[in-house]
């Protein structure tokens, strides 16, 4: 197999340095970039970026993506202000020497979603994209649109209007757990109807109980990767964002509990639940290598 594992490493910590030796730990040698030193990589000074810079080259981390929270802004918010924070995340990709840039599609107001009128912004929606798309293009960078609840992008059908309104200029990042709490199927829905426009994914899951590790959730995650690896060829990144529950008093609480098991996500600290993440995706790479032999 040739794809490449990253992930979200502020999940680990807040530290960068402590980011980075997480990723060794599970031995994964990039990393989505987006929280460093508890600041959002929007945020950084070129000081703290060359800082940065450094940490990643002095553990041998690459960087996957910048994840970013470009687009992340209601469709009503001012957008020369949401520009300028977008050329703080051009140069922080240009830094970290990356390609890759997560954005979304702008939230849309709740009485609308409600009303499914999408329609309305679509317009001003593809607008803003097309001057991001601009920018970035003259550094070189290519932006990928993330799925995500209360967006444009929300929908799978509406991601696929986006990807065919761009015609390639912006690729698409597969979420399957923003789907599932979106209310949409990720498998086989959603992703036969975006699966050509797929540059790399975000590996979470989701059932009714919340956000599980790959494979636990209804994101369908091994039907989709053996497709995605056998069938596609699939080389891009498998960034892992785990967003599990932790708790410190675990032990405490499931003693009251002893009848009731009402947490589901039991992981003491950070590190523990991104290695439950990481291993989970590496078991679903092992079982779908296997029944390639």
């Amino acid at each position: 197999m040739s794809i490449k594992l990253s992930g979200f490493a502020d999940e680990i910590d807040d530290l960068f340095e402590n980011q980075l030796k997480g990723l060794q730990d599970n031995g994964i040698e990039y990393i989505e970039v987006r929280g460093v030193n508890g600041k959002n990589i929007s945020m950084l000074n070129q000081n703290e970026l060359d800082e940065a810079k450094k940490l990643l080259d002095q553990y041998a981390i690459n960087v996957s993506a910048i994840g970013s929270p470009i687009g992340k802004v209601k469709i009503t918010d001012d957008f020369d202000e949401h520009l300028k924070i977008f050329d703080n995340v051009l140069n922080a990709a240009l830094t970290f020497e990356t390609k890759y840039i997560r954005i979304f599609s702008f939230f849309i107001p709740e009485e609308d979603r409600k009303n499914n009128n999408y329609e309305k912004y679509r317009d001003e929606v593809m607008r803003r994209l097309y001057v991001l798309v601009e920018r970035a293009g003259r550094k070189n960078l290519i932006l990928c649109h993330e799925n995500e609840r209360d967006i444009y992008g929300e929908s799978p059908e509406l991601c696929l209007d986006l990807m065919q309104y761009f015609k390639g200029a912006i690729k698409f990042v597969f979420d399957p757990a923003n789907f599932i709490v979106g209310g949409f199927t990720p498998y086989p829905h959603a992703y036969h109807l975006l699966a050509d426009h797929i540059e790399y994914m975000h590996v979470k899951d989701a059932n009714e109980t919340g956000i599980v590790p790959a494979g636990y959730g209804k994101g369908g995650f091994k039907e989709i990767l053996s497709d995605l690896i056998i069938n596609k060829k699939f080389d891009s990144f498998l960034s892992i964002e785990p967003h599990l529950s932790i708790f410190t008093g675990i032990d405490e609480l499931e003693n009251e509990n002893k009848k009731n098991k009402i947490v589901v996500n039991k992981y003491k600290s950070k590190p523990e639940a991104f290695k439950a993440a990481a291993d989970a995706l590496k078991n679903i790479l092992k079982e779908i290598k296997q029944s390639k032999i």
